[in-house]
């Protein structure tokens, strides 16, 4: 064990300083704030900064990528990283430690976020333990403090007149050969005086959780009208997601940088700038879709952002989503305690003692002050993760440049665009799976579309698009010869497995004939392998149906039946006028041999999937695609977040089983 003098804290501070940009607590106009290191403002008289330290690498504002375009060539281009500058962050308190091995986690994992890895490869992070708990301080109840376990690469806990320092990662290795000139070794008697101390602080803490089962609480809880009295007081100002260490939710905005016109069309801009700002799941129009439906109301956000932080991100994730830091209850204007609201379920339910299981993670006892997370991989070592093993990833938010080959008008306000790489080796190189691909417009957004085609297309795809918002609106005033960015495919697809040596029950309402269709033209293409295939398409009118022919050509197969559920009759096919479930009992399908695929609005499909289990399906039987707010595609910025789950990458396929299962709003 090693031990550092206080009084030589400030010359290792000096001398690490030389070596790096040094961001320590200091004094500014009566605050304490994270800072350049300048011995005059240096104090270790502080308990935390007001706001979290993740800034430092993940920024308030991050370049995604950029573009510039010409008449003939359009190309993008990463974000300059050279001139990153190698950052140590000193005095780091426990919870922060915490939420950087969150993050770290979250980052770092399944997709890669290069934003994030670029910037924490070159941060080293210097956590001090805490010796006084503040009054709105609650890390002791999460087990992410009052001393760091997670996060750091130097931990210094302060004894009378001097510091035990214990080294994390290779990154505090490097820190300790730097200073080791202040460092002395130590017998490990030392570390008694650790564990006393502990025991002290833990002692001093005056907000606590008074609960030992934290999901079965919650779950009785759901309904409780307190919600609604919360979101009285809610003004959405977002403070608690702005300051908390754990947050990483963001939105996607375009900055053009000038325009080739006179006109303010977005269509003439020839460079710009794909940038992400933090967002916040408080935000009134974080779940907005296109059409304006917002499936969260004030008293479904408030309830969300506790749940998620106390349930849905440890179920996820297997770590805490909440550090303690009381940074929440501190910012909060209308004076929202969520311990007080935990307490108060607390104090309101007699609830049975059992073990609860969140996911391989058994830590459900809040108060097991030492609990430490082991599912997965020791995330105490950011190196071990990703940034030291291997080489750096590849932009996941750059799209690929492609080129529109036809438009064809579906309907008044749908249009179906053929489209193909620029690069045509891209082709060659795709794999088909997933649900959707993410299509952007260059300088006016991106928005994620479903995949109608099978995976027996190689040289081009298809894209369905109803004019709903600023971006479909904007692709729809392009023509053959114009280029848009694809990113994808994304997302869990329907899987054609569960259709071999069964009935095939279709559904598609509108436009959602579209995700259908993928399952839909492998299962005829694949026929034999099939039992009967029936298609429904339902619309308002004829007219407002897509691939008009596709479904034509589809009823002249054999073993094929096409039907049509319009609410105005036409003349242009037979068509039943009323309802898609007023068909079901006539099909004669084998339904407990029947796959059905739906989509349609979230109320449809549940009246759907009512009447077709009435039939004898199954649950598991009955697939959909849930497609929300989406909008990086890759489980990263949270808008498509439901409960636990991530509508693209969890999704945006379920089972019906599993739909009903997902918190009710959607």
């Amino acid at each position: 064990m090693i031990k550092l003098k206080k009084s030589n804290l400030q010359d290792l501070l000096k001398k690490w300083a030389a070596h790096f940009k040094v961001l320590a607590p200091s004094i500014e106009n009566d605050e304490i704030m994270m800072m350049p290191y300048d011995e005059n403002t240096f104090t270790m008289d502080y308990l935390n900064s007001p706001v979290s330290i993740k800034e430092f690498f993940y920024e308030q504002r991050e370049v995604l990528f950029k573009w510039e375009q010409n008449e003939n060539q359009l190309k993008t281009f990463d974000p300059d990283y050279s001139k990153l500058d190698n950052k140590l962050l000193f005095g780091v308190r426990a919870c922060d430690a915490y939420g950087i091995a969150y993050m770290d986690r979250f980052f770092t994992k399944e997709f890669v976020d290069n934003n994030y890895v670029q910037r924490r490869a070159k941060t080293f992070v210097v956590a001090v333990n805490c010796t006084e708990p503040g009054e709105n301080c609650f890390c002791s109840s999460m087990g992410a403090g009052p001393f760091a376990e997670k996060g750091y690469d130097i931990a210094l806990t302060p004894l009378k007149d001097e510091y035990i320092v214990e080294v994390g990662t290779e990154k505090g290795e490097k820190l300790i050969s730097l200073g080791k000139e202040f460092l002395t070794e130590v017998n490990s008697s030392i570390s008694e005086d650790k564990k006393g101390l502990l025991k002290d602080v833990e002692g001093k803490f005056v907000k606590d959780f008074n609960i030992s089962n934290m999901l079965e609480l919650l779950d009785e809880n759901f309904d409780n009208p307190i919600w609604e009295q919360l979101a009285k007081g809610c003004i959405n100002c977002t403070g608690c997601t702005t300051v908390c260490p754990t947050c990483t939710c963001f939105n996607v905005v375009e900055e053009n940088d000038k325009c080739s016109g006179s006109c303010d069309s977005c269509s003439t801009h020839s460079s710009g700038t794909r940038v992400r700002f933090w967002d916040s799941c408080q935000s009134e129009s974080f779940t907005r879709n296109a059409g304006e439906h917002n499936p969260r109301n004030n008293a479904s956000r408030i309830k969300y952002r506790i749940y998620d932080k106390l349930k849905y991100i440890e179920q996820k994730f297997g770590m805490k989503g909440c550090t303690g830091c009381g940074r929440c209850i501190q910012t909060c204007p209308a004076c929202i305690d969520f311990v007080n609201v935990i307490n108060k379920f607390a104090d309101e339910y007699v609830l049975n003692e059992k073990e609860t299981s969140l996911g391989e993670c058994a830590a459900t006892d809040l108060k097991d002050k030492n609990h430490n997370c082991t599912c997965g991989e020791n995330i105490n070592e950011f190196e071990n993760m990703i940034i030291e093993k291997q080489n750096i990833p590849e932009n996941i938010y750059m799209p690929q440049v492609a080129v529109i080959k036809e438009v064809i008008e579906e309907t008044w306000n749908i249009k179906r665009f053929v489209v193909e790489y620029e690069d045509k080796s891209l082709h060659e190189k795709f794999k088909f799976h997933g649900q959707f691909f993410e299509i952007t417009v260059f300088g006016v957004g991106e928005i994620a579309i479903s995949i109608p085609f099978s995976d027996s297309q190689k040289t081009h795809f298809d894209f369905c698009i109803k004019k709903a918002g600023k971006v479909t609106s904007a692709i729809h005033e392009m023509k053959a010869g114009d280029k848009i960015g694809l990113r994808g495919p994304f997302g869990e697809g329907f899987p054609f497995e569960k259709a071999k040596g069964r009935d095939v029950l279709v559904i598609g309402s509108g436009v959602g004939v579209a995700p259908v269709r993928t399952l839909l033209a492998r299962a005829l293409e694949h026929k034999e392998e099939c039992g009967r295939i029936v298609m429904i398409a339902s619309a308002g009118s004829y007219d407002g149906l897509v691939y008009k022919d596709d479904l034509k050509e589809w009823g002249k197969m054999d073993g094929v039946d096409v039907l049509y559920a319009l609410a105005r009759p036409t003349d242009e096919v037979d068509a039943h006028v009323g309802y898609i479930n007023d068909l079901f009992a006539d099909l004669g399908l084998d339904w407990k041999n029947t796959t059905a695929i739906v989509c349609a609005s979230p109320r449809r499909i549940k009246l759907v999937a009512k009447d077709l289990m009435d039939l004898g399906m199954n649950g598991n039987d009955i697939l959909t695609s849930l497609e929300t707010h989406m909008r990086c595609g890759v489980g990263k910025c949270g808008h498509c977040k439901v409960g636990e789950k991530y509508m693209c990458i969890d999704g945006p396929v379920f089972s019906y089983e599993d739909m009903i299962k997902l918190p009710p709003e959607f």
